[in-house]
């Protein structure tokens, strides 16, 4: 079995366990998420071409995402420091997390296995959060790519709905972001 570690230090050094099935639970609907918007994307690109897919990215990836949240009774939201859309950008929190990734994947040990699960306060509050990495795959790259990867009307298309836009010149593999999930817990 895996053993869980993670623990946050509160004031009065207190560790906070999480339990393998508190981890569990977050992890199924971080992939149970991905999976669905996955197809959501494939699908569009499939039948309505990659320039309908950059709508889909954008506001219904937004509507899925709040609606899966709500359904699931999770706090959940795509993450990233290179965002493209405003409300992807990352809390402090997030950041520390993304770094943590972004060091495991330049060292070459992230995995699709990776994830970060931490309870913590927020005012009288207590939170189970959850971060799992987005790594870059081949359909990721006709909106996310490189110059030459971009379709010139996909180009356009973004830097009209995106003004300053910093989600581009990815390689397949890349570290894109992550799924972040928040809950209260008692």
């Amino acid at each position: 079995a895996l053993s869980f570690s993670l623990s946050l230090l509160s004031c009065s050094e207190k560790k906070e366990k999480i339990s393998e099935d508190q981890v569990i639970g977050m992890r199924t609907t971080a992939m149970e998420f991905m999976k669905d918007l996955k197809g959501v994307l494939i699908s569009q690109i499939q039948t309505n071409g990659v320039l309908q897919a950059v709508s889909v990215c954008s506001d219904t990836a937004q509507v899925l995402t709040n609606n899966f949240g709500v359904q699931k009774g999770v706090y959940i939201k795509r993450v990233s420091i290179k965002n493209r859309n405003a409300n992807n950008f990352p809390d402090d929190f997030e950041k520390k997390v993304l770094s943590k990734f972004e060091l495991l994947h330049q060292n070459k040990e992230l995995t699709s296995e990776t994830e970060h699960a931490e309870i913590v306060e927020e005012g009288e509050f207590k939170y189970l959060r959850y971060l799992k990495p987005i790594l870059v795959q081949a359909e990721c790259l006709n909106c996310h790519g490189s110059e030459s990867d971009i379709m010139p009307e996909v180009k356009q298309l973004i830097a009209q709905e995106y003004i300053g836009d910093k989600a581009v010149g990815y390689k397949i593999g890349d570290l894109r972001g992550a799924v972040s999930l928040k809950k209260a817990i008692e």
